[in-house]
């Protein structure tokens, strides 16, 4: 591989896919460092793949918005299309829901940013897809990026088609996407209902074991209810979900505007309350100056706590202005950044050596043979300092603690 390309200088890849590999490169007209995206060398002549990186370009060359990944430039170098976009830090949202480690209140709020960026790409005329967690970036800050718009149909064009060939992801289409008719906006709708219904039971909605019966699922079946399987979620929330997922294009929401709008309600309404309740009543109002005063006070105090490395109190604090005020940007970046840094701190629980040689001489108080008291008030210990420690479980299944 070349180390320049045009005028970027190429540092290291980032990742590599069907369609492209992505680079990390730095803009030497600029000194910025960015994504740089070109199409793989072993596609060759492959008419739907130029076309469909072109189409790429052309969608999001259309697009500025703060939840969409932005473009700054599209080139040609050595017969190879280009482009170079901005290098985002952050976790896809498969990841989060894997780890499940996001609360009730901020997966609405990340629910309504993707709804933002959809609905955008929608009044430009772009319709995404193939809208999938893996195509869902939450930056450091806690903020969405949709990524990946090679499927995207551009309004002035007709879709990419390939005989016999099913493009997207066919967990997160919707029926008529799966029966290969004409779209429009709504396969977008129905796609990102099925994610959001992912994000919350962390479960897909259609889980045939094969293509085919994931596709007969999408088509003829319902999923199951979002209760059922988080039976915590509030009730409205599940309903516009379901209402996302309906079959017939006509009877979902007519616009990711309308959803996003509910969600934020919904967001409001859990911040204020501190997750207890969906409700938004009574009618909810701008925080009061002397409120913006406490919002003020509380944010720099989450702030400083954030930077000293005080996680749990930097997102308390957080957590509490945004129940004064759930708009608060600045609340939400602490709140996401302050959990993430206790998620990292929480791994790399046993990373001191004076932790792991406090753990080693706890787990020999609680080994068999040692007195019953004094190996229980190890384990409590332990429990609190290791919580994920494997030996610990096997101290506690060897002794049979309960409490």
């Amino acid at each position: 591989m070349a180390t320049t390309i045009g005028r970027y200088d190429i540092l290291d890849k980032l990742g590599e896919g069907a369609m492209g590999v992505v680079y990390r490169a730095r803009d030497r007209s600029l000194g910025r460092i960015v994504a740089l995206k070109m199409l793989s060398t072993e596609i060759g002549d492959d008419d739907e793949l130029h076309q469909r990186f072109a189409r790429e370009a052309e969608a999001i060359g259309r697009l500025s918005h703060p939840h969409i990944v932005s473009v700054f430039d599209l080139g040609e170098a050595d017969g190879r299309a280009y482009m170079a976009m901005e290098l985002l830090d952050g976790e896809d949202l498969r990841s989060l829901i894997e780890t499940r480690a996001i609360g009730l209140a901020e997966k609405v709020r990340l629910m309504a940013e993707i709804c933002d960026g959809v609905g955008y790409a929608h009044s430009r005329g772009v319709v995404h897809r193939d809208i999938k967690p893996a195509n869902i970036l939450v930056t450091g800050v806690g903020s969405v990026k949709l990524l990946d718009f090679g499927l995207a149909r551009v309004a002035t064009q007709e879709a990419i088609t390939r005989r016999g060939v099913i493009l997207g992801t066919p967990d997160y289409m919707s029926p008529e996407q799966a029966m290969g008719r004409s779209l429009d906006h709504r396969t977008d709708i129905f796609s990102s209902g099925a994610v959001f219904y992912e994000f919350l039971t962390c479960q897909k909605p259609f889980r045939g074991k094969t293509l085919h019966a994931v596709l007969y699922q999408i088509i003829s079946e319902s999923p199951d209810p979002v209760l059922t399987l988080n039976p915590e979620a509030p009730s409205r929330l599940a309903a516009i979900i379901h209402r996302m997922l309906r079959k017939e294009a006509p009877l979902r929401p007519a616009s990711m505007e309308i959803v996003g709008s509910e969600l934020r309600e919904i967001h409001a309404a859990l911040r204020r309350s501190n997750g207890r309740s969906a409700v938004t009543w009574p009618a909810e109002v701008a925080p009061a100056d002397e409120s913006r005063g406490s919002v003020r006070e509380l944010v720099a105090r989450a702030r400083a706590h954030l930077e000293a490395g005080r996680f749990a109190k930097a997102a308390a604090d957080a957590r509490q202005a945004l129940a004064i005020d759930p708009d608060s940007t600045e609340a939400g970046e602490i709140e996401w950044q302050a959990d993430r840094g206790l998620r990292a701190s929480k791994g790399a629980s046993l990373a001191t050596p004076e932790t792991a040689a406090r753990v080693a001489v706890l787990l020999s108080r609680a080994a068999s043979g040692r007195p019953e008291d004094d190996a229980r008030r190890a384990i409590a210990e332990l429990a609190l300092i290791a919580p994920d420690d494997p030996r610990v479980g096997e101290a506690i299944r060897e002794r049979g603690v309960r409490s």
